[in-house]
């Protein structure tokens, strides 16, 4: 029989509290990281699906604009305006203005659109989407990507 050096039960019991300190900690950290987490919302904060263009005569007659941040082209024919998707329904790439012909082409691809979205070339199975345009209380248009509309539905001032 052996017998344990003085100070070595010492050891052990320092070892079991501190052990137990530790588990003990980690485990409110865990339940403090899991509460937190519970209250921050899952939430992706991207674009506004709905703003602001600007006022109608900001928008040359027998164009279409292009507004980057948003992905729009903004077409106005007299008093009509059409808020149409700059992004080919195909794959996903951005179309142009074609500088020879009137409307939109997709350089990736070759999908071509008339100046309504409509397709009428390429590999493009469908037209541009459309998006709802109104006018605000300000005399500002505003576009509404959340709500397609059909391209002969053109908004009239």
């Amino acid at each position: 029989m052996s017998q344990s050096e003085p100070g070595q039960e010492e050891l052990h019991s320092r070892r079991f509290f501190l052990g137990g300190i530790f588990a003990f900690l980690t485990s409110i950290g865990l339940i403090a990281l899991g509460a937190f987490r519970f209250v921050v919302p899952n939430v992706l904060y991207g674009k506004n699906q709905r703003f602001k263009i600007g006022s109608p005569k900001d928008f040359p007659d027998k164009q279409a604009t292009y507004l980057p941040e948003q992905q729009v082209f903004i077409v106005r024919d007299g008093d009509t305006f059409m808020a149409l998707s700059a992004v080919c329904t195909h794959l996903g790439c951005a179309v142009r203005t074609d500088p020879d012909k009137p409307g939109f082409f997709c350089p990736c691809h070759g999908s071509r659109f008339k100046p309504d979205g409509t397709n009428y070339a390429g590999p493009a199975p469908k037209p541009l989407e459309a998006y709802e345009i109104s006018m605000g209380n300000s005399g500002e248009l505003i576009v509404d990507k959340r709500t397609l509309i059909s391209p002969k539905d053109k908004y009239r001032i």
